[in-house]
């Protein structure tokens, strides 16, 4: 499901040449606040894909950059990011129990604050999913979630971490939902099936959904989602030589051929 677009940033407003004292700094993090409306625990999967410049710029990327916090009604809880250096798409996953609501942080590092000039800048759109559990859906039904995306800045003296701390504000406002509507219904991802004889599996309409799935994903996801792939893929040679195509479009450095 997709939620919304997100912008982060750590930059003076207005960069040299203006003069310092009118160029305060601004940090800005995506907040999404979800409620999970079922009687029963759920792990969600969120991903942030983002637009990359061309070349690579390390300023304009989350790699290495952000932290993704989740807390519920206690200390901020690191979540791990999936995605490399020369990634687009950026994953965490999340237990949300029943009828409990979290707020989920994807948040610039505070090492980024105090650069004389800082000019990290990354933005981009959110979505959300309801994965796989050992291979099986976690519902026959959609799910009902509550969410509440938004973006909050706060601004900081352009001379931080010294300056006055009078000189320190904040602001936060709303992210347009794309469904248009705070109450959402999110479908569990289907079993992984595959049915010998069928065309070569990146023709199949199950293997956009398997690329989709490896492209973000976190190392326990990859190795369970390959398990019930090669459990149940016809061995023939083309299906092999599209899989190892597969692989390595989502940075897994193994080929597979016949015996």
């Amino acid at each position: 499901m997709e939620i919304t677009t997100f912008e982060l940033l750590v930059k003076r407003i207005a960069p040299p040449p203006a003069p310092a004292n009118l160029a305060r700094r601004v940090v800005q993090g995506y907040f999404l606040t979800i409620t999970n409306l079922e009687s029963k625990d759920l792990t969600f999967r969120v991903r942030f894909n983002i637009s990359r410049p061309n070349p690579i710029d390390p300023d304009r990327t989350l790699f290495n950059n952000v932290d993704l916090l989740y807390d519920i009604a206690g200390a901020n809880i690191p979540l791990p990011l999936s995605g490399g250096v020369n990634s687009t798409v950026f994953g965490g996953s999340f237990v949300l129990p029943a009828r409990q609501t979290a707020s989920l942080q994807l948040l610039p590092k505070i090492g980024l604050f105090a650069a004389a000039n800082p000019d990290f800048e990354v933005r981009g759109y959110v979505t959300l999913r309801l994965p796989r559990i050992g291979g099986q859906p976690q519902s026959d039904t959609p799910v009902k979630v509550l969410i509440n995306p938004e973006i909050r800045g706060t601004f900081l003296p352009n001379g931080f971490p010294g300056g006055s701390i009078e000189d320190v504000d904040q602001i936060n406002y709303p992210l347009a939902i794309a469904s248009g509507k705070a109450l959402n219904e999110i479908a569990s991802d289907p079993p992984l099936v595959f049915v010998p004889g069928l065309p070569p599996i990146l023709t199949s309409p199950v293997s956009s959904e398997i690329e989709s799935l490896l492209l973000d994903a976190d190392e326990l996801e990859k190795s369970q989602s390959l398990v019930e792939l090669m459990a149940q893929l016809d061995k023939d040679p083309q299906n092999l030589e599209k899989l190892s195509d597969l692989l390595s479009k989502s940075n897994i450095p193994i080929r597979v051929s016949p015996m």
